[in-house]
């Protein structure tokens, strides 16, 4: 209240000054009012914003759920490339390894591929680099797991002598009991154990 009121309303000069002196700084109830309505205005837009904030964190906590499943999805599809390249390079391997083993006429390719160090295989134009040095190796060592070619053991410039099948009566190749009869009765002196 400002002092002329105070006068107004019959205190004396002296006791509305001492009035403003020690309550002049009050606020007035309109003042109070407006300040009032401001404060609840405030409180109505804070609780609009714990609202939405509320809402944002659902949206973000969906984000967050979004986002890991597709960090998830790209870990599986990582994991999925990744065996996809082991096993195509497990493929490769396997498909030089059995070409090589065919080639060097191996006759158990997986009794082979048991004895072959294939564990740091590399690969390069198709073929395991080293591969063909381990089955010469394996060739000299292990014998029997390979083919061996026969050479013809005829020395050069000798022909052996045709054999003559014919027996002593001129028929040649087995008899049978009825034609070594039937031969015996027509050469009487016949030696049989050479027929």
């Amino acid at each position: 209240m400002k002092k002329e009121e105070l006068l107004e309303l019959g205190l004396s000069e002296e006791l509305a000054n001492k009035v403003v002196e020690k309550y002049g700084h009050l606020v007035t109830k309109t003042r109070l009012d407006e300040v009032i309505a401001e404060r609840d205005s405030y409180k109505t837009q804070l609780t609009d914003r714990d609202k939405q904030l509320k809402e944002l964190e659902k949206e973000v906590g969906d984000n967050a759920e979004l986002k890991e499943k597709v960090e998830k999805l790209q870990a599986e599809n990582k994991t999925a490339a990744e065996k996809y390249e082991k096993n195509l390079y497990e493929l490769q391997v396997n498909n030089a390894v059995e070409l090589a083993i065919t080639g060097a006429k191996g006759k158990n390719n997986k009794a082979i591929k048991a004895l072959l160090n294939l564990e740091k295989a590399e690969i390069k134009d198709g073929k395991i680099i080293g591969l063909d040095e381990q089955l010469k190796k394996l060739q000299e060592t292990e014998a029997y797991l390979f083919e061996v070619t026969k050479e013809n053991n005829v020395p050069a410039g000798f022909t052996p002598a045709v054999g003559n099948n014919s027996s002593q009566g001129g028929v040649s190749g087995n008899k049978t009991y009825s034609e070594i009869m039937s031969m015996l009765a027509a050469n009487p002196g016949l030696d049989i154990s050479k027929l």
